[in-house]
């Protein structure tokens, strides 16, 4: 029988969509913001202009000059620092690109492509764990949440959302094969990809009530993560000659090594004593969003979340505090994706109406500050 597209539409589930309508008009809500603030900013340009350059900043060019060139040998150029940069998102943007004329189109593309995939997955494990409700709310906490903003910028927050939610909704659903190569492909677009072992493996037990003897040979697919990783150690080995190179460009060039007391007192530092916007966007935010995170997995202990989501979120935390440079730990605090779920399950109309204005006006606060290309993490 033949359906006319009306009739599709309608047998669309009603929760189904509003979570596309809600993601559509955050979308359009980051969009309009940066193409406004990007107007007024830089002066009138051709409109594709606009859209092509007004998210792109600080990261974001280097990823596109990874795609153009790949990664450089020569320690001589500033190029050769990009090897910090994971090399999926790249490819991705190379694949999609014709021209590149263009290729910061391809890269804010794929970028929002990819986020919406996120979001779909999101809902999809929200709604198997909590129903349809808390799976809308739960797309709507994403989509206004502060940092929000990176889901339509070129950065790998869109991919890596969604390779490492779709990885835990395939392990949930038991299907070891798919879990284990996007965690693969999540390993190849952010170290964060590599906790997914751990919180696999912890899934897995889970799922066969943690008794060693029930363990089989899907089990193995769950170190596809460590392949992934291995392949990025690969090209530092071969374009550089040491499988590790990223680790001293990171502490020498990014000033970043694993030093978590260093970073909160770095932060505190430009709290107390940097002027205004650098006081709040590199010491007062990164310290509010650490408690927060650490508050929001706290809370997954108290709701009793499944394990595998008290696992990630506390990895991902940890990670996230871990460096002695906190300029990015807000948008490291967003990975944590299950507390997404923990909002969605809210049911307090007011409250949520209230979070939803709040944390919608400070999305749209930071997203002003990315357009004009001021550091926003």
């Amino acid at each position: 029988m033949n359906f006319n597209i009306k009739d599709r539409i309608q047998k669309i589930p009603k929760s189904v969509k509003s979570a596309i309508l809600i993601v559509i008009a955050a979308k359009i809500l980051v969009f309009a913001l940066g193409y406004i603030v990007s107007f007024l900013n830089s002066g009138p340009s051709p409109p594709l202009t606009i859209v092509m350059t007004m998210f792109n900043h600080w990261d974001a060019p280097h990823y596109e000059d990874i795609a153009k060139n790949w990664y450089v040998s020569n320690p001589s150029l500033d190029a050769y620092n990009f090897i910090v940069f994971f090399p999926l998102y790249p490819i991705l943007i190379r694949f999609f690109t014709f021209n590149f004329d263009y290729i910061n189109l391809s890269a804010l593309i794929v970028a929002n492509l990819c986020s919406l995939i996120a979001f779909f997955y999101l809902y999809k494990l929200a709604k198997l764990e909590f129903g349809e409700s808390s799976a809308v709310k739960a797309v709507l906490s994403l989509s206004i949440f502060p940092l929000a903003y990176f889901l339509s910028v070129p950065y790998t927050e869109g991919l890596f959302f969604a390779l490492v939610i779709a990885s835990i909704y395939y392990a949930r659903l038991g299907k070891w094969h798919l879990a284990g190569i996007l965690s693969m492909f999540a390993a190849l677009t952010r170290v964060a990809g590599v906790l997914l072992l751990p919180v696999l493996i912890v899934e897995y037990f889970h799922q066969r009530g943690w008794k060693p003897t029930k363990i089989d040979l899907k089990f193995l697919w769950i170190f596809s993560g460590l392949a992934g990783f291995l392949i990025y150690l690969g090209i530092n080995l071969q374009v550089t000659g040491s499988p590790f190179t990223f680790l001293k460009i990171e502490a020498v060039h990014w000033f970043n090594r694993l030093d978590p007391v260093a970073g909160l007192q770095l932060a505190y530092s430009w709290a107390t004593t940097r002027p205004y916007p650098d006081n709040l966007t590199i010491g007062i935010a990164p310290i509010i969003f650490a408690i927060f995170g650490l508050a929001v997995f706290a809370v997954s202990i108290w709701k009793r979340m499944r394990p595998v989501y008290i696992v990630y979120m506390f990895f991902a935390w940890a990670l996230a505090v871990s460096t002695s440079w906190w300029i990015s730990v807000p948008r490291y605090i967003m990975a944590m994706f299950p507390m997404f779920m923990l909002m969605g399950t809210v049911n307090n109309r007011k409250a949520v109406t209230a979070v939803t204005i709040a944390s919608g006006a400070i999305m749209c606060f930071f997203t002003v500050f990315w357009a004009r290309g001021w550091w926003a993490f």
